[in-house]
């Protein structure tokens, strides 16, 4: 049927079964150009054309959405590109196809098809994407993400006094993007050329005695997981990322002795980290809540780092504020990543050979590596094991010390050495 369009006529139009399938009233000013109505009642305007022998049948838009005017200004637009060779619906289709890739769906195959076979640090980078990016991004067409979009998303986390964090998310972003690159899903990243957001700089804090029992007894009234997770982490000197990731099954209760898998550490390698009688206690204080032994999900190693670091500070910088009857200034920063640094410091300290520190603290560089690596892998389980115990009875000490040591503990600067 075919009849000049007109509103009236269009909002007059009820669905006809006799016209088949599809009950298409044709205009008679534009050719091709019509407005199909359907069983429901839903009017749309559409436009029939041929491009390379093929029919085709394109949707312009559903009336009242649409004007009729605009429709008709459309379909002379689409004709016009028909004319030049191109092909509406099959354009409409690709553009549909490529916008279903968003930064979300991407994400997902990056996920799964990379990081977590390739990378070890895959829950973190999950967890940036989640916190900052995917509620920012995550439903934007990736195609369509801009280097504008990233600086807002790193500028908002250096405005919340993340500087640091704001590098490490700019690295995260970076990784997926190169990947989405190399996958074809996109063309260039959008993180080229953006410089860190922080200045990276070296750290060389190490916890004086009486800071590590300020956060030590911080951590007592701090609660499940964190608490144990970072006395634990006073304990053993391990990488937070390693403990956070600890599992029932990596620790031998009988022989006290956790076990972390190549997979699960920085220098892909085994290794052996005795358990003090004293950490110990605090594996028999932490509930089972499922495969990690510090965790706030069950199923899931703990994440939340970030957030309870600062309430942990806050409440220690509480209890100097109300330390009577002088009040004490607020905690120079520090990081956790300082508590590991600070044990080996004090294991040295202590008269512990420097091997054996390395050997605990799992360097992949120093007295023990390459072929001896291999061949000693329990050389020193011993000396580690009374390195560790010796630790926690200084760690002991310093809790039952009422004036505990306010001689800040320091790193020997090195030398400095003159070229030839």
């Amino acid at each position: 049927m075919t009849e000049k369009l007109t509103k009236r006529l269009i909002d007059s139009l009820t669905y006809n079964s006799s016209g088949g399938q599809k009950y298409i009233l044709w205009d008679t000013e534009i050719s091709g150009f019509g407005i199909r109505v359907y069983p429901s009642g839903k009017k749309s305007f559409v436009l029939f054309y041929r491009q390379g022998g093929t029919q085709r049948l394109f949707t312009i838009g559903q009336y009242g959405n649409i004007t009729l005017e605009v429709a008709r200004e459309l379909a002379k637009k689409k004709m016009g590109e028909v004319a030049d060779g191109k092909d509406p619906l099959l354009n409409r289709r690709a553009e549909k196809k490529k916008h279903e890739w968003t930064v979300k769906r991407a994400f997902s195959d990056f996920l799964k098809k990379y990081a977590k076979i390739y990378t070890k640090t895959w829950a973190e980078t999950e967890r940036i994407f989640n916190k900052d990016i995917l509620p920012a991004i995550g439903s934007k067409p990736i195609d369509e993400v801009k280097k504008d979009d990233i600086l807002k998303i790193l500028n908002q986390i250096v405005d919340r006094k993340s500087g640091l964090m704001a590098n490490k998310t700019l690295d995260a972003v970076s990784s997926f993007f190169n990947w989405c690159v190399q996958r074809g899903i996109i063309e260039h990243s959008p993180t080229y050329q953006i410089k860190a957001p922080t200045r990276k700089r070296s750290r060389d804090r190490v916890l004086a005695d009486y800071e590590l029992k300020e956060i030590w007894q911080a951590c007592e009234g701090f609660g499940y997981p964190f608490g144990p997770l970072v006395q634990f982490l006073i304990l053993t000197g391990q990488r937070r990322g390693e403990v956070a990731i600890m599992t029932w099954d990596d620790y031998d209760e009988e022989n006290t002795l956790w076990t972390l898998p190549r997979e699960n550490t920085k220098t892909d390698r085994q290794h052996h980290v005795h358990v003090s009688e004293l950490a110990a206690k605090i594996l028999e204080g932490v509930p089972n809540m499922g495969s990690y032994v510090f965790t706030s999900a069950g199923e899931r190693p703990f994440e939340n780092f970030s957030r309870d670091k600062k309430e942990l500070d806050a409440k220690i910088g509480k209890a100097r504020k109300n330390n009577d009857p002088h009040p004490i200034p607020p905690i120079p920063a520090w990081t956790l990543h300082d508590i590991r640094r600070t044990v080996a410091s004090g294991m040295a300290r202590l008269g512990i050979a420097p091997h054996i520190v390395e050997k605990i603290l799992n360097h992949s560089s120093g007295v023990i590596s390459g072929v001896a690596a291999v061949y000693n892998r329990y050389e020193y389980a011993e000396e580690t094991k009374a390195a560790l115990d010796q630790w926690a009875e200084h760690i002991q000490g310093i809790l039952e010390n009422e004036q505990a040591s306010q001689s800040v503990l320091r790193v020997p600067k090195k030398s400095k050495s003159t070229s030839h």
